[in-house]
């Protein structure tokens, strides 16, 4: 029995979608092509492959398993094309990375822009969320590597190590904020607090190394998902911030704002985790390669 790819890609785009109109958008093509296709494909192998709930329509159990053999025939069809051009040492393809917000929006995205100036046949997709959303990606095989503090990753992948990330304290430069290296863990509480989610991390565990305790208690002024708008906050005057070293020496802000000398703690090692199969393929060793080299292109006008 012959299946064409186009069979194939329809069916997965099935298994992403929640309408026949979203799989035909997601292919290019129009609805009534999906629809055309769906009903070849189900005409071949006998059995129903789409349930439809009101204009919502999922895969029945059949289509579910026909959808996962489907995908890794096309990856492995893909992956024996990126083999060639490996061959030939090309870097070519398609590659998905998948890492968090703060790492995403601060450092790997950026970087990933220069990366592929100098690639102009590779096609990267960045995943930004949370880790337990990327994981589940990783597993499924949608995404090919994580980006990821090494607590993060899971046991049975391959990693390497990216970076060692610090964080540091810092402050507005208002004589309102009387902040030496003498200031104690209590006097830095008197003082509103800017964070990057809630309960966050980076705070918290900075207090532990710096002081050698975690505060019961904060006077939360803002919280904002983007280290960009901590460092505003910080230059505008509403509170003190921890946030990666990293981020703040490439920072517009780093001359604006104060810090407090020999406050810089560690905080994670990130790490670079792919599938074992797969790790030394040359996409995945030249992006990794690359971010492990250093900023590249990147000037102090950093506002995310």
């Amino acid at each position: 029995m012959k299946y064409e790819s186009s069979h194939l890609q329809v069916l997965i785009a099935l298994s992403q979608s929640e309408s026949i109109s979203q799989a035909a958008e997601m292919l290019g093509v129009t609805q009534s092509a999906v629809s055309q296709t769906l009903k070849n494909l189900e005409a071949k192998v006998g059995f129903q492959l789409l349930a439809r709930h009101g204009k919502n329509v999922t895969l029945t159990d059949a289509g579910r398993k026909l959808s996962k053999v489907a995908k890794l025939y096309l990856k492995r069809i893909d992956d024996t094309i990126d083999q060639i051009h490996q061959e030939a040492q090309e870097i070519r393809g398609t590659l998905h990375v998948g890492t968090l917000q703060g790492l995403g929006k601060s450092w790997i995205s950026s970087q990933i822009i220069h990366y592929l100036k100098e690639h102009p046949d590779l096609e990267v997709k960045i995943s930004m969320d949370f880790p337990e959303s990327l994981i589940r990606k990783f597993e499924r095989g949608d995404v090919d590597c994580l980006i990821l503090p090494d607590y993060q990753v899971p046991a049975w992948a391959e990693k390497w190590v990216l970076h060692e990330e610090h964080t540091i304290l810092v402050f507005p430069q208002s004589k309102q904020f009387k902040i030496t290296d003498k200031t104690s863990l209590k006097d830095i509480l008197t003082y509103p607090v800017i964070m990057f989610e809630e309960n966050d991390p980076l705070f918290f565990r900075w207090c532990r190394e710096h002081f050698g305790a975690i505060p019961r208690q904060i006077n939360s002024r803002l919280i904002v998902n983007s280290f960009g708008q901590v460092l505003q906050g910080v230059y505008d005057g509403l509170g003190v911030a921890v946030v990666p070293t990293h981020v703040f020496n490439r920072s517009y802000f780093k001359n604006k704002i104060r810090t407090l000398e020999n406050s810089e703690v560690f905080n994670n090692t990130i790490c670079f985790a792919t599938r074992l199969e797969e790790s030394q393929t040359l996409k995945l060793r030249g992006l990794f390669d690359y971010l492990k080299a250093g900023p590249k292109g990147l000037s102090d006008n950093v506002t995310e």
